[in-house]
């Protein structure tokens, strides 16, 4: 496939865009140059969607992109976004021209499109206004004439930002990659496609020469539920590959936010404490305050009451003492209750045994009782006034310790007055903490973090699936024994086939990849300019496409560890990768890279600008910087190789771009 022109109408930065990207055989470069701005990645959107179409959601979506100036100076009713591509395609070993032309306009809110391609004599049209049936006949011929030349999902490999390529050297990302252009770019994938059409031919004819109808309907279900579960897992497949996608494209602006994020918590939580601090400091002042009044409303139990005990302490202790001799002397004392009851069992007992000698008064005799134990009583008590709880209630007045709560209050005050003094600081501190806060919205962090997870998710389900088939194959395996062993060339043959394009395919991988493996060690030896010379090997792992991994090793034997190269390193092992993977392959599609150094260095660049790009791809297409390419010293290292050259300029006053034909003022022509 060779791009031949590309035209835009009210397209972004182009009111009118027509550019002629012809190359020869010895001259295949279309040089590309413009400042920041200029309409370089515009260009670049341009060609892909012309191929592949805009996908306008929205009216609103439309008005972004229409060309600003002819909106401002004739409005946008009736006019239309028109992209333009010719190109040429081999088809038959006959090159085969091709225009696609594709139109939008708005109509009462209404996105319409028009899709239009001539292939030689033949017009294939499509759009908003044509009937569903015949849309879908010509659309369907359209797309498959686009991916004959270069399919939409392949496209990232050979439209590329190179700025982005080193985002790929992660080693889930570049397996992924070359296992897909193996499947896709090189063709393999045909051969994965004719093994499962003969393995569910196979099925069917098996199921069909079974006798039994309960074994066939076993048999039958089986090969069913592998068949749903090989579906589902290529569509497991696509999902984890878009997941990756998506990780990978994202990656920086993640790493991005998330530093933003993590400072913005360290300053909240910083903020956090502080607030915490003046909400403490309030919350100790009011306690301090009723602290203070519930001293007022305590003062007698607080202060007077322990003054009192400590002055009136001796006195109680006599007091106290006195009663405590009382009671010692009075330990061995009867009661009133015991003198009683001794006096009625001795009355009665000498009514029983001896001559009655008369009336015996035994109130009077226990008076007389209690009247000689008291006079037996040599300890007098002088406080007998005092009742027991009243005793008691002074000596827990001088007894109970009060400690003075005005030297702790004293304290606390202290410390309140320093906390109160620093708020004032604290709060200026809170409000300096509150301007840096970005104020962003972290969504996309929750979006990326769940995406990272579905990965994970992702792999353990696509290998639990696989492992659900090898099951089924084993127990699918069991019913061959229920086949007669009838001759039939037909079934003989489905039995041959699925193996057959297994090997086949395992073969043609072999052999291709020790060329990739060849290919990419000497592109590395001249490219990479860290490993320049020393790279001893570059390993794919697997002998077949389910299982791939990509290492590269020092010729001393050790790894060269991918995670450990520099942004710049890691874009020329991308570089390297795609122009191998494109010599290889089936496809020859133009390759086009904006930010065309990326981030290499200036060793790099001038390898990359003398031993890559002139032998790249049958037509390269480079949107370049002054600063990237420079006039100075670059232009003339790749002008024999350049077909044709242009410069896009910005026009502020009309918001559009232009274009001059010439590299910021040098021409081909200059070096001839």
């Amino acid at each position: 496939m060779k791009i031949k022109k590309i035209h835009a109408e009210n397209y972004k930065t182009y009111k009118s865009l027509d550019l002629n990207l012809e190359v020869t055989d010895e001259r295949p470069i279309v040089l590309v140059g413009g400042g920041n701005g200029c309409g370089k990645t515009t260009l670049f959107d341009a060609i892909y969607h012309a191929l592949y179409g805009l996908k306008i959601e929205n009216a609103r979506h439309f008005e972004e992109i229409f060309n600003a100036g002819v909106k401002n100076e004739q409005g946008m009713e009736k006019k239309q976004i028109v992209l333009e591509i010719q190109f040429s395609g081999m088809v038959l070993n006959q090159e085969q021209q091709y225009k696609l032309k594709r139109a939008y306009m708005l109509d009462d809110n209404r996105v319409l499109e028009s899709v239009t391609l001539f292939m030689g004599g033949n017009q294939f049209t499509y759009g908003s206004g044509t009937p569903a049936s015949q849309r879908a006949t010509n659309e369907d011929i359209v797309n498959k004439i686009i991916a004959a030349n270069l399919p939409a999902e392949l496209s990232n490999y050979f439209l590329f930002d190179a700025m982005k390529t080193s985002d790929l050297v992660k080693e889930e990302q570049i397996n992924k990659l070359i296992m897909k252009n193996i499947n896709s770019v090189m063709g393999f994938n045909k051969y994965a496609q004719m093994r499962k059409v003969s393995e569910t031919l196979l099925a069917e004819k098996k199921a069909e020469r079974m006798a039994n109808e309960n074994i066939r309907k076993e048999y039958s279900k089986l090969t069913k539920d592998k068949q749903d579960l090989e579906d589902e897992i290529a569509k497991l497949n696509d999902e984890y590959a878009a997941a990756l996608n998506y990780a990978n494209d994202n990656k920086e602006q993640y790493d991005q936010v998330k530093e933003g994020k993590d400072a913005d918590e360290v300053t909240r939580e910083m903020m956090s404490r502080l607030e915490q601090s003046i909400k403490n400091t309030i919350e100790q002042e009011s306690k301090y305050s009723q602290d203070i009044d519930t001293l007022a409303k305590d003062l007698e139990t607080k202060v007077i009451y322990p003054k009192l005990a400590s002055i009136i302490k001796t006195e109680i202790d006599v007091i106290i003492q006195a009663k405590q001799d009382v009671k010692d002397a009075r330990v061995n004392m009867l009661t009133d209750n015991q003198i009683e009851g001794i006096t009625k069992q001795l009355v009665y007992l000498i009514e029983d045994r001896y001559v009655r000698s008369g009336v015996i008064d035994i109130p009077s005799l226990v008076n007389e009782l209690k009247l000689l134990q008291e006079k037996a009583n040599t300890v007098e008590d002088k406080y007998s006034f005092l009742s027991t709880a009243e005793v008691a209630l002074l000596d827990k007045l001088v007894t109970t310790a009060v400690e003075n709560p005005f030297i702790a209050l004293d304290e606390k005050r202290d410390k309140l007055n320093q906390e109160i003094a620093q708020m004032p600081l604290q709060k200026e501190k809170l409000k300096e903490y509150q301007r840096t806060l970005n104020g962003s919205d972290y969504t996309f962090l929750e979006l990326y973090e769940r995406n990272t997870q579905r990965i994970k998710e992702l792999r353990e389900t696509i290998e639990n699936k696989k492992n659900e088939v090898k099951d089924l194959e084993k127990k699918i395996a069991t019913y061959d024994y229920d086949i007669p062993q009838v001759p039939d060339p037909q079934y003989d043959m489905l039995c041959i086939l699925p193996d057959f394009f297994k090997t086949l395919s395992a073969k043609l991988l072999r052999a291709k990849k020790a060329s990739i493996e060849r290919m990419m060690r000497d592109q590395l030896n001249i490219n990479l300019i860290v490993y320049a010379g020393v790279v001893g090997r570059v390993e794919l792992s697997a002998n077949d496409s389910d299982d791939i991994s990509f290492k590269i090793f020092h010729k001393n034997g050790n790894e060269i560890y991918l995670s450990q190269l520099n942004a710049g390193a890691k874009q020329t092992v991308m570089q390297v990768l795609l122009k191998v993977l494109y010599n290889l392959g089936d496809y020859e599609p133009p390759v086009m890279i904006d930010t065309v150094m990326g981030v290499l260095d200036k060793e790099s660049r001038e390898v990359i600008l003398e031993k890559y790009f002139p032998d790249l791809a049958h037509q390269t297409i480079l949107l370049s910087t002054d600063t990237e390419i420079t006039t100075e010293h670059d232009f003339e290292k790749i002008e024999a190789y350049v077909a044709k050259t242009y410069t896009l300029h910005r026009d502020k006053e009309n918001q559009c771009t232009t274009i001059s034909e010439d590299y910021f003022g040098l021409k081909v022509s200059d070096y001839e």
